[in-house]
C-alpha cells in the first residue's frame, strides 16, 4: 500500500525527516491514539517507510529551528508554494495505512517549525506493483542505510555489505512477521553511490546536545535477488535501518 500526498509551502530546509515523522505520529494521533502508543511503546521495528519528493534545484543558506532549542544554519530549499512537494508513504500492515490516511486527511496545516507552516492536501492512494520474480531491478527514492550491531555504517562496496544487508533484513523480518527471509538477499549493484545525510532526532539531541546526526547511506540503481514475497515485503516497507525516518524506499524499474 502506497500513498502520495500533496504538501504545499516555499520552503524545506535539507533537514526535514524528523518533522515528518512527527506529522506521521500527528496523523496517527488523530485517528487512533491507542494505536499510536502501542506502535511506539517499543523499539521494535515498524512495517512502513516514506520519501519527500521535491524540486530542490534552488537553495539558500539560512537559519531555521530543529526544535525549540536548536537553530541552525543550513541549506534550505525554495519552491513554488503552487506547486506542491510530495510526501510517500509505503507499509504492507492495513492498520497502520488506514490510521495514517485517516488522520492525515484531518490536517490542513502542519507546523515544521516555528516560521514554517505547510498546507497538507488530499491524500492519494497509488496502485502498487506486483513481484513474481527472484531478481527485480530497484531504483531508491530514499537513501537506504546498512548498520552493523554496533551502529557502523556499511555501503555496497564493502567486501562484508551482503552479509550485513541480510542480517539487517532477516532481523526486520523475525521481529515484524516472526520469520526470516525465505532466501538470502544477492544484491548487485548497477550505478550505486555513497550519499551522506544530514539527519536528526530528539533523542540525539538530548543525549549528545548537538543538534545534527551524519549518516551513510547508498543510493542509485541496483537489482536484488531473493523469495519474490520477500522483494515484495521490502517494496512496501523499505530496504535497511532507519526506514520509518525515511530510509529506503524503493522503486521497481525492472525485473
Amino acid at each position: 500500500m502506497r500513498t502520495k500526498i500533496p504538501i504545499y509551502t516555499e520552503k524545506i530546509p535539507i533537514i526535514f525527516r524528523h518533522r515528518i515523522m512527527a506529522l506521521i505520529k500527528e496523523a496517527l494521533s488523530k485517528s487512533n491514539r491507542e494505536y499510536l502508543e502501542t506502535l511506539y511503546s517499543s523499539k521494535k521495528p515498524k512495517a512502513f517507510t516514506f520519501n519527500l519528493a521535491f524540486d530542490g534545484s534552488q537553495s539558500v543558506e539560512e537559519e531555521f529551528y530543529l526544535d525549540s532549542t536548536f537553530k541552525v544554519k543550513d541549506k534550505v530549499f525554495y519552491q513554488n508554494i503552487n506547486n506542491p512537494a510530495f510526501l510517500y508513504i509505503s507499509s504492507d500492515d492495513y492498520e497502520f495505512f488506514a490510521n495514517v490516511l485517516n488522520g492525515i486527511r484531518e490536517i490542513k496545516i502542519f507546523e515544521f517549525d516555528k516560521e514554517n507552516y505547510w498546507k497538507i492536501g488530499k491524500p492519494l492512494i497509488l496502485k502498487e506493483k506486483a513481484i513474481i520474480s527472484d531478481m527485480v531491478i530497484f531504483k531508491t527514492n530514499a537513501p537506504f542505510i546498512v548498520e552493523t550491531k554496533d551502529n557502523r555504517p556499511i555501503v555496497f562496496s564493502d567486501k562484508n555489505f551482503q552479509t550485513e544487508l541480510n542480517n539487517v533484513m532477516e532481523t526486520i523480518f523475525r521481529e515484524l512477521y516472526g520469520r526470516g527471509l525465505k532466501e538470502t538477499l544477492k544484491f548487485y549493484p548497477l550505478k550505486m553511490k555513497k550519499e551522506v545525510i544530514k539527519h536528526t532526532l530528539r533523542g540525539f539531541r538530548e543525549k549528545t546536545r548537538k543538534p545534527i546526526m551524519y549518516l551513510t547511506g547508498n543510493s542509485g540503481i541496483f537489482k536484488l535477488k531473493g523469495h519474490p514475497e520477500d522483494l515484495q515485503t521490502i517494496y512496501q516497507i523499505g530496504l535497511g535501518n532507519r526506514r520509518n525516518q525515511g530510509f529506503g524506499m524503493v522503486d521497481i524499474i525492472g525485473g
